[in-house]
C-alpha cells in the first residue's frame, strides 16, 4: 500500500522549506522596522537641542538690543559698560577758547560739557573720538582742535581736553567736547549724542541734546 503524496518525505521536506523561509522574511521585517524606529529617535534627539540653542540666542540678542537702545536726557548720567557719561549742558557758540585767541568755528559751534567716570578696573585712553552728534542716518564727528580750545583757561593752560587723556580706574573727568556743525543743524531739536566705549566704540548710548 501506498503512502499518501503529503507523507512522503520529500513532501515534508518542501513544506518545511517554505515555514522556515516565511519565519526568516518576518524576522528580517521586525528588524528592519526596529532598525527604522531606532534611527527616527537618534534623529529627532539630535535635532532637539539645535532649537533649544536658537532660542537662547535670540534671547541674548534681544537683551542686547534692549541695552543699547537706552536713552537719557540732559543731566542724568548713562552707564555704557565700565564707564558713566554725563551731559551737563549744552550751547551754541561762534568761537571758543581764550578771548586772546580764539578758535573760530566754520558754521557754529555746539559746545557740550561732559562728565565722564573709569568704573572699570583698568586705566582708559578717552579722546573727542568717543563722542558724535547723529540726526538721524547722519553722523557729525568732534572737532578736536575746536575741543582742545574750549578746554583752555585765558591763561593759556588746558585742562581735560578729551584729547588721548588717560583716566585711571574710579576717577572722573570734566570738560568740553566742540562740535562745528551747519548753522540750521546746530539749531536743530533733534540731535542725539552718540557715547561709546573704546576707540572702536564696542558698546554705545544714546544721550538727548533737548
Amino acid at each position: 500500500m501506498k503512502k499518501p503524496f503529503y507523507k512522503k518525505w520529500w513532501f515534508i521536506l518542501i513544506v518545511a522549506i517554505i515555514v522556515l523561509g516565511a519565519i526568516g522574511n518576518m524576522a528580517g521585517e521586525d528588524d528592519a522596522t526596529k532598525e527604522k524606529d531606532t534611527k527616527d529617535k537618534v534623529e529627532t534627539s539630535a535635532k532637539a537641542p539645535e532649537n533649544k540653542d536658537s532660542s537662547k540666542d535670540d534671547k541674548k540678542d534681544n537683551v542686547k538690543e534692549d541695552k543699547k537702545e537706552e536713552i537719557v536726557g540732559v543731566g542724568a548720567p548713562l552707564e555704557v559698560g565700565d564707564a558713566m557719561f554725563t551731559l551737563n549742558g549744552v550751547e551754541l557758540a561762534d568761537q571758543v577758547g581764550p578771548s586772546v585767541l580764539p578758535t573760530k568755528a566754520s558754521g557754529k559751534y555746539i559746545v557740550l560739557d561732559v562728565t565722564y567716570k573709569n568704573n572699570g578696573n583698568k586705566a582708559v585712553t578717552i579722546d573727542s573720538s568717543f563722542f558724535k552728534l547723529k540726526r538721524g542716518e547722519k553722523t557729525y564727528e568732534a572737532d578736536s582742535v575746536a575741543s582742545m580750545s574750549a578746554n583752555q583757561g585765558e591763561d593759556g593752560n588746558i585742562q581735560n581736553s578729551f584729547f588721548l587723556q588717560e583716566v585711571n580706574p574710579d576717577m572722573e573727568i570734566k570738560g568740553k567736547v566742540v562740535f562745528d556743525l551747519a548753522p540750521e543743524v546746530a539749531e536743530s531739536t533733534d540731535l542725539q549724542l552718540q557715547v561709546q566705549t573704546g576707540i572702536w566704540g564696542t558698546e554705545t548710548g544714546m544721550i538727548n541734546l533737548k
